[in-house]
């Protein structure tokens, strides 16, 4: 959960999801509602600086999965630029 979900999605974080050296790293989301003009979820390929998997903004799917391609390391960074009357 990104910070202060259910009640606020004002503050950003970053999670590093890791696995065992040579399984990949797969993400199902089950619930994000974020602001399409400024709030959003990246998922990144590897650590900083890594390949962009995908962004996530408004309302996405219970059950949409993402998962990396080559690195045993995921990063998921809740961009937040305002959060406003939303849960995150």
């Amino acid at each position: 959960y990104s910070p202060g979900f259910p009640n606020s999605a004002s503050t950003s974080c970053d999670f590093f999801l890791t696995v065992d050296a040579g399984k990949l790293v797969e993400v199902e989301i089950l619930f994000l509602e974020a602001n399409s003009c400024c709030d959003k979820l990246v998922l990144y390929e590897g650590t900083l600086g890594g390949t962009v998997i995908t962004t996530l903004t408004g309302e996405v799917a219970r059950g949409t999965k993402f998962s990396t391609k080559s690195s045993n390391i995921m990063r998921a960074s809740w961009q937040p630029n305002g959060g406003v009357n939303v849960r995150g």
